[in-house]
């Protein structure tokens, strides 16, 4: 069986125009370059041992990049296509690969063929979805349309118009061939149309064999977009909401219910997360802050492909504000990172480490081995002769674990700390509040 670069990554999730320090609102008059400002991140991004970094979003639009004016161009409050081409090859020179958010459900209003249509272009009205001259819309146009979630600066493409597809194809191949990136995530994946997503894979693949499809995805059956003819990976909202939710509520089971359900696979081809530029910073989520050290330990030993939402690893908190999402996605600069309060950046470093040399921790089979009220959760994860015991416990009471009968009777190493564990203790290994031991 082929393996590709996907299914080990580490990907860090940048917000780019935030990080970059660019306005929310775009006049497209001349800007300042920005692109600079990602670049500075390269040597941070290497020492957490992300190999991949996703890049929300790029292209030109109006405001945060969703509402796309022109799928060629990347927007001009970062820079050029050029700046964008080289900052690429910047990531590539230091062994990162590159995801482009892209958004293929809708477009801004400024996007020509949308803007044609305002002035009377009805040439182009089977661009867009569900396009009536019988009525207004909201935003005084004489003819209404369907948007995303009915918000009308967001035009729902008609993507079984050729003409859609044919542009928007292009401009993929653009992005491959022209920017150089690796991957994409598909932005309203829930909502796209399953040929158009269907067609696409066949698009890229043909071009890149390794080029990585990933749709956001809230809920639902994941294996309806995760098989060989749609996407190689949708986000595990479900597994994210039961992380922090089952440590909250001292409450494992909702969590091991969750793992006993995933699919496809066990959920190893799941890009799973624990906080992202929609969703409330974990460290705000998570009630108590030694919560943080064995959610980041979970988000690398269960099955998925791990991401850090940039600025999370120093544990900052952020949560949305009178409906804004300005709060998730803050300028930082890596010169004067805030203060890493709970030591987790050593910690992620590690956790990299231990997934890219554990092939069990990528690969491995899931398997519950015990799970008691106010007790740890035990599982081991098992890919060809190695297996890994993860031991994860979060109440305030120490606790030990019991593995004599899962070891043939051999010693243990804490794969965190180096310690070993001789045959006659693996009936009983001690383990401490809202703690975590990864044991091999």
């Amino acid at each position: 069986m082929d393996h590709f670069w996907y299914e080990t990554a580490t990907i860090y999730h940048i917000f780019t125009f935030s990080l970059a320090g660019a306005p929310p609102q775009n006049d497209y008059g001349e800007q300042p370059r920005r692109l600079d400002a990602i670049a500075r991140w390269i040597p941070h991004i290497r020492e957490l041992g992300c190999d991949t970094v996703l890049l929300s979003p790029v292209l030109l639009s109006r405001s945060h990049g969703y509402d796309v004016t022109d799928y060629r161009r990347v927007d001009n409050r970062l820079g050029s296509n050029g700046d964008f081409r080289t900052l690429v090859d910047a990531f590539h020179g230091a062994g990162i690969r590159v995801v482009l958010d892209s958004v293929f459900n809708h477009c801004g209003r400024d996007f020509f063929a949308f803007e044609a249509l305002r002035k009377g272009e009805r040439s182009y009205a089977d661009w867009f979805s569900g396009v009536r001259f019988d009525r207004q819309s909201p935003m005084g146009d004489a003819f209404d349309y369907d948007t995303w979630s009915g918000y009308y600066e967001l035009v729902k493409f008609n993507l079984k118009n050729p003409a859609v597809r044919e542009y928007l194809f292009g401009s993929v191949e653009f992005w491959l061939d022209g920017l150089g990136i690796d991957g994409m995530r598909l932005d309203s994946a829930n909502v796209l149309d399953f040929g158009f997503m269907g067609d696409l894979r066949a698009f890229v693949l043909a071009r890149r064999p390794d080029f990585w499809l990933m749709g956001e995805v809230v809920s639902g059956d994941y294996a309806r977009w995760v098989n060989p003819q749609v996407l190689h990976s949708v986000t595990n909202y479900i597994l994210y909401k039961s992380l922090f939710s089952s440590h909250n509520d001292n409450n494992l089971y909702e969590l091991a219910h969750c793992l006993k359900q995933s699919v496809p696979d066990q959920g190893r081809p799941l890009y799973t997360f624990l906080d992202n530029h929609d969703q409330p910073r974990i460290a705000s989520n998570a009630k108590d802050p030694r919560f943080l050290r064995t959610l980041y330990a979970l988000l690398f030993t269960l099955p998925g492909i791990p991401s850090i939402y940039y600025g999370s690893e120093w544990g900052i908190q952020g949560r949305k504000e009178h409906g804004s999402d300005a709060p998730l996605r803050p300028y930082l600069d890596p010169g004067r990172a805030p203060e890493d309060t709970q030591g987790l950046i050593p910690l992620i470093s590690t956790l990299s480490h231990l997934r890219r040399a554990h092939p069990a921790l990528t690969y491995g089979d899931y398997r519950e081995v015990s799970l008691g009220y106010h007790r740890p959760l035990v599982f081991s994860r098992t890919h060809g002769d190695e297996t890994v015991f993860v031991a994860v416990h979060v109440d305030d009471s120490p606790a030990t674990i019991d593995l004599a009968g899962h070891t043939q009777g051999m010693a243990l190493t804490d794969l965190l700390t180096g310690e070993t564990i001789g045959p006659a203790q693996t009936g009983a290994i001690p383990i401490g509040p809202c703690d975590v031991r990864i044991l091999a």
